[in-house]
């Protein structure tokens, strides 16, 4: 009998773990510092924060997030501007993603990479598509700038369909998909994490603000989430992007190879 699909999930995990989840936090805001960070460190888990590098006070703020990394979190790359479609914006002859090249996009998250490095250096780091946006060049130039983000970094997150994860086997790591988690409510949030520890898949999470009105998640529904985390942390493994990616590089994805 051939086995089933959570169970080949299953197997793919460390010690008894049956499936992953990796709790990442956007753009950076003194909510993740004093709620977040908090809130999971006394739950003895680890996540990964994207910051952009961009602004002119950006050694000030990167300095923030010093005793994230020293706490073990993961500082992840999301760019030096993050640049996103130019679609977003009305004026005429607007910048943005459309008007970039390959050339550009790679010399952009190499600075930040550089910026990343001076204050949080790592083996390995993970990266986090601006608005979740793959592309540069439009129409018939329109390139997905995927491949330079396979070569710099373990991993690369954007975004998937309502509810999908990450099979450990068959996920494309610089691609990664993930869930948004703004103004979701925690019995929402529960039964996502619910269905993918019985198939055994990896879980990536999306969060900007600890509450607040735009792209937050309200304090309430994200400490019930870290609750369900604490009950079941003996089937699930919550870890940074960079770790998981890591672990499925060197000894899951290989063997299928």
């Amino acid at each position: 009998m051939s086995p089933n699909s959570s169970q080949v999930n299953f197997d793919a995990w460390p010690g008894e773990y049956n499936c992953a989840v990796s709790l990442t936090y956007d753009d950076g805001n003194d909510t993740q510092l004093n709620i977040a960070a908090p809130g999971m460190e006394a739950r003895g888990f680890r996540g990964t924060f994207y910051l952009s590098s961009g602004r002119d006070d950006w050694e000030e703020r990167l300095a923030r997030y010093l005793p994230l990394h020293e706490a073990g979190h993961e500082v992840g790359n999301h760019t030096v501007g993050h640049t996103c479609s130019r679609n977003f914006r009305d004026e005429p002859g607007a910048q943005g993603l459309e008007t970039m090249s390959l050339d550009d996009i790679e010399a952009d998250v190499l600075e930040a990479e550089r910026r990343l490095s001076m204050f949080f250096p790592r083996e390995s780091r993970s990266f986090a598509y601006p608005c979740y946006m793959t592309h540069v060049g439009s129409g018939l130039t329109r390139q997905s700038y995927v491949p330079i983000i396979a070569k710099h970094f373990v991993a690369g997150r954007g975004q998937g369909e309502y509810g999908f994860s990450n099979s450990p086997h068959n996920c494309d790591l610089a691609c990664l998909a993930s869930q948004p988690l703004e103004h979701m409510r925690g019995e929402e949030i529960v039964g996502i994490l619910d269905h993918d520890l019985v198939r055994g898949r990896w879980l990536i999470l999306t969060m900007h603000q600890i509450g607040g009105a735009r792209l937050g998640t309200a304090q309430s529904e994200f400490e019930r989430m870290l609750e369900w985390l604490d009950r079941e942390r003996e089937r699930v493994w919550v870890a940074p992007v960079a770790e998981v990616a890591a672990h499925l590089r060197g000894n899951v994805q290989t063997a299928n190879d």
